[in-house]
């Protein structure tokens, strides 16, 4: 996996993780960047918080907030200098990791936030849009039929009672029939090829765990 690919995935497991917690409509948003926000400055306020748990934040909650940037404002992710950047052009970049350990170092003043809500007035003519736009929203919705459908997936694992097994893998399919569609529609093909092998994987681990259970 190479570092974009990394980070995206980073990104991902943000929303998969954290998505529960902040309640509906957690992703690639302003409101999702104000929450992660709120969310740093409640890891900054724990007395058991160390350099290295720090670290891992940084990783993947700017890997979070740079996705935001680019999916919101139509920067593509870059090496400036040897670090990871989003970039409108080769002179204008935002640096995501650098903005959350910032603001785990320095709290509100360096607000990840507030970064976000400047960047139509700091970099304007060079932005290919001011909010998500539809493309960016279909790959919310994208991003949400995935993570219903690996939630229901988790839940094969916990379900036992063949009638609640098989209500979980039916969410799990369908979420998973929903996402494969409209990544189709968006021309997603690598996209459309990965999301077919996991559904072929659960319905596998379904399939498995039915015949355990009736053994």
């Amino acid at each position: 996996m190479d570092m974009q690919d990394q980070i995206k995935a980073n990104a991902e497991l943000v929303i998969r993780q954290l998505g529960p917690l902040s309640g509906p409509g957690f992703g690639y948003n302003a409101e999702s960047v104000a929450w992660v926000d709120g969310f740093i400055e409640q890891q900054r306020a724990r007395p058991d918080l160390d350099p290295t748990a720090v670290d891992g934040l940084v990783n993947v909650l700017g890997s979070f907030l740079g996705e935001c940037v680019g999916r919101c404002f139509g920067g593509q992710w870059q090496q400036v200098a040897g670090e990871w950047s989003v970039a409108f052009d080769d002179q204008n970049v935002v640096y995501p990791f650098n903005k959350v350990r910032k603001q785990f170092a320095n709290g509100p003043r360096d607000s990840i936030k507030s970064l976000f809500e400047t960047i139509p007035a700091l970099f304007g003519p060079l932005l290919q849009k001011t909010g998500p736009s539809a493309a960016s929203a279909d790959l919310e919705r994208l991003d949400r039929f995935v993570l219903q459908a690996e939630e229901a997936y988790d839940r094969l694992y916990d379900e036992w009672s063949r009638s609640d097994r098989a209500a979980a893998y039916n969410e799990c399919k369908e979420n998973m029939a929903e996402a494969i569609h409209l990544a189709r529609e968006m021309g997603l093909a690598d996209k459309v090829v990965e999301l077919e092998k996991k559904r072929e994987h659960y319905k596998n681990v379904f399939d498995h765990r039915s015949r355990v259970a009736s053994s």
